[in-house]
């Protein structure tokens, strides 16, 4: 009798200990996960960069960081020399015309860099769509009918999800030389006006 109450007390204790044991790695392994899913829903990198570095490399890697947080650059979607452009005909891609509207719109170089509203935007967003609104409530001589079917194409060819061939790009295209040409003409009437004043 002794014997067994003895074993069943030392069968007690060997639950409980294993029994805390287990509670301690699930709590640890459950704390792990969580926190390894939060750090991952906020984009928090596992280490710093530059963990590990010497204080001058650290710095230096976080000086042109923020640099390129601040930089303004869009690459090109497609080159002039692109095979894709080579075999358009073939195949109804329209996407490489889709490609080819946003380039055009970086080449025009028709919004300067001070007439962006937003601070850190490339040429082709949601700026260049607030710059054409602006250009349209503006005093100057461009038409609006013009600007409403730049926004229109822009909209097609970014984010339609119709057809959009070669006879839109090419619509696209003058609409977006007449608005070129109309601002051109707008700014030299401006410095004639300005250097015609009584100073």
């Amino acid at each position: 009798m002794y014997k067994e109450s003895s074993l069943s007390g030392v069968n007690v204790v060997l639950v409980l200990a294993y029994g805390s044991l287990v509670f301690v790695l699930l709590f640890i392994f459950l704390k792990r996960q969580i926190m390894r899913f939060l750090m991952a829903s906020h984009g928090i990198p596992d280490m710093p960069v530059g963990h590990n570095a010497p204080k001058e490399l650290r710095e230096k890697i976080e000086s042109l960081l923020f640099k390129e947080y601040y930089r303004r650059r869009e690459p090109r979607l497609l080159s002039n020399d692109d095979v894709r452009l080579q075999h358009r005909g073939l195949n109804s891609c329209n996407y490489l015309y889709r490609m080819q509207v946003l380039d055009i719109i970086k080449d025009a170089d028709i919004v300067r860099s001070t007439d962006l509203s937003c601070s850190h935007s490339t040429r082709t967003g949601s700026c260049y769509r607030n710059w054409l609104l602006v250009q349209r409530n503006s005093p100057t001589q461009i038409q609006s009918s013009l600007i409403d079917r730049l926004l229109e194409g822009y909209h097609n060819a970014r984010y339609g999800t119709g057809v959009f061939g070669e006879a839109e790009f090419l619509k696209y295209k003058e609409d977006l030389a007449e608005l070129a040409a109309s601002i051109k003409v707008h700014f030299s009437t401006l410095r004639t006006e300005q250097r015609q004043k009584p100073q």
